[in-house]
């Protein structure tokens, strides 16, 4: 069989109430040359009887893996691992892709000369809501290349986008994993791949977003709680390797974060000071990183 353009990732933890809408979005792509992964995140309810009981009534693609719960990082890699296609996009569970979003990225991706696509790490279009709002800002052009850190530090663009990724590139730069801890902040990677890689960012929409109740986004803070290595694994990238674009407010908010993480990690303030590259910033940060901590420690004794 020949490799596909592209492997669509899908991480599921108890999804089987809305994965079939995910997995419907696909199965009418007008471009055709894909595969479908779920990597089922130690789900205890009927997702994997939905996925097979769907997968018996198409004729796609489809590789169903269950792992134990690990969060969806951890099912990131394993995905990236067993990828065919030669670019991977994340669908999470709950969301959709509009009819021709594989064709845009395709198209976009094709439109890269071959002699320059060892400089890009994929191509990335814009979500909207199911009312039809769009999530955070449009690109600087309708066809834009630069990186991640450029993209958020010295254009303002944020919101959720949706981005197909070489496969090669995700496989040079994984996530790191914490025992006992389920989650990693996802630009953990796209930061580092910046230093290394282009994307080419296109104003074309792809998907539709809407957040679940049940979802990642809706227990943030709680789940922030839970996982404070892996937090300060990726303010600590940030401060040391990270900065460019920032303004200096920025900056000093991203050192609070290092030094409220780095306390909950056992990195204490001796060793920080003597780790940062910016110690002026470091000092404007402790008291706001010191308070933010001392909070955190309050929920902690109230999520018990």
């Amino acid at each position: 069989m020949a490799e596909p353009l592209f492997t669509i990732f899908i991480p599921a933890h108890n999804r089987g109430h809305v994965i079939g809408n995910a997995l419907d979005s696909i199965s009418v792509q007008t471009f055709g040359s894909w595969e479908i992964i779920v990597v089922d995140d130690g789900s205890d309810d009927d997702t994997s009887q939905v996925v097979s009981d769907w997968s018996s009534r198409h004729s796609v693609p489809l590789r169903y893996v269950r792992q134990d719960n690990g969060g969806k990082h951890v099912a990131h890699n394993h995905a990236v691992s067993l990828a065919r296609g030669e670019l991977l996009m994340v669908l999470d569970s709950d969301d959709v892709l509009l009819p021709d979003a594989l064709e845009k990225l395709a198209g976009a991706w094709r439109d890269l000369p071959e002699s320059r696509r060892a400089v890009f790490a994929g191509v990335e279009g814009l979500c909207i809501t199911s009312a039809g709002v769009l999530h955070g800002q449009p690109y600087p052009r309708d066809v834009f290349d630069g990186d991640y850190l450029e993209l958020r530090g010295r254009h303002g663009v944020g919101g959720e986008k949706r981005s197909a990724l070489r496969v090669d590139v995700l496989r040079a730069f994984p996530y790191p994993v914490f025992a006992g801890e389920t989650h990693v902040r996802p630009s953990f990677i796209w930061k580092r791949i910046a230093h290394r890689h282009k994307m080419r960012f296109i104003n074309q929409v792809v998907q539709v977003v809407d957040f679940a109740r049940d979802g990642l986004t809706a227990s943030a803070s709680r789940r922030r709680l839970k996982n404070t290595r892996g937090l300060f694994a990726y303010w600590r990238d940030d401060v040391l390797n990270h900065q460019a674009y920032l303004c200096r407010g920025e900056r000093v908010r991203h050192y609070s974060e290092y030094v409220r993480y780095g306390l909950h990690a056992g990195q204490g303030l001796a060793a920080q000071w003597r780790e940062v590259p910016e110690r002026t910033l470091w000092l404007r940060a402790l008291l706001r990183g010191g308070v933010n901590f001392l909070g955190d420690r309050v929920k902690m004794r109230r999520y018990r």
